[in-house]
């Protein structure tokens, strides 16, 4: 009876204690392939994620990229389970958006959404599903 019990516990909590892995590449094409969209994230904690981006649109005329390794241009929180809210810094002009996304566990799906645009020039898809 106790060892019935414990593994029912052992596997309702693992259930229900396991966190979203959002660590690594994520990417997105367009359907005509003319635009790309490609993020890596770090998990720097429980509940916040960084990273880098690099967006690819017009055949590669536009490119709009994170090229310093040591910075972040993606900051975000999890505001709700598998939901997600920050900032994006297009490398344009070096200004910032806010984001949103949303992550789909059973497909390890991740729905990005550009919810207010950086100032001035940038290339960065309004709205996205990655995968892996």
């Amino acid at each position: 009876m106790k060892l019935k019990l414990c593994l029912v516990l052992a596997v309702f909590c693992s259930f229900f204690m396991r966190a979203q892995n959002l660590e690594g590449s994520w990417k997105w094409t367009s359907p005509d392939g003319s635009q790309q969209f490609k993020i890596e994230l770090e998990q720097i904690n429980e509940k916040e994620y960084r990273g880098s981006h690099c967006a690819i649109f017009d055949n590669g005329e536009r490119i709009d990229c994170n090229s310093d390794q040591d910075t972040f241009s993606i900051v975000m929180l999890e505001i709700t389970k598998d939901n997600f809210a920050g900032t994006i810094e297009s490398s344009y002009e070096r200004s910032q958006g806010k984001i949103r996304m949303q992550y789909h566990d059973q497909e390890d799906l991740l729905h990005f959404k550009l919810t207010k645009n950086p100032s001035g020039i940038f290339y960065l898809p309004p709205e996205a599903i990655l995968t892996r």
